[in-house]
């Protein structure tokens, strides 16, 4: 039987991500799947999505991946809708 890590809760954190990974790997688990909130919070969306879609069999849209692609009214919500562009924003979609 295959191990699956269940991981969540990236919010842009990508030195948190790549920790988490490294531990998968120490462990010898292959198959990743993500329940969400890949940004948010954090300064590094992009970085972020583009990294759980690398690694995730499987991916969740969480209730920030679904908030960011609404109109916002905070510069910080703006701010990651810019960066992340329209096919980042299409995946958490």
């Amino acid at each position: 039987m295959d191990k699956i890590a269940v991981i969540s809760d990236i919010h842009s954190n990508l030195p948190a991500l790549e920790a988490v990974v490294r531990d998968i790997r120490r462990r010898h688990i292959r198959r990743i799947v993500c329940l969400g909130d890949l940004v948010g919070k954090g300064p590094q969306p992009c970085e972020a999505v583009d990294r759980i879609r690398e690694l995730c069999e499987t991916t969740v849209q969480g209730n920030w991946d679904h908030g960011i692609n609404n109109p916002q009214d905070k510069e910080t919500g703006l701010w990651q809708q810019r960066l992340l562009g329209t096919e980042r924003l299409r995946y958490l979609r």
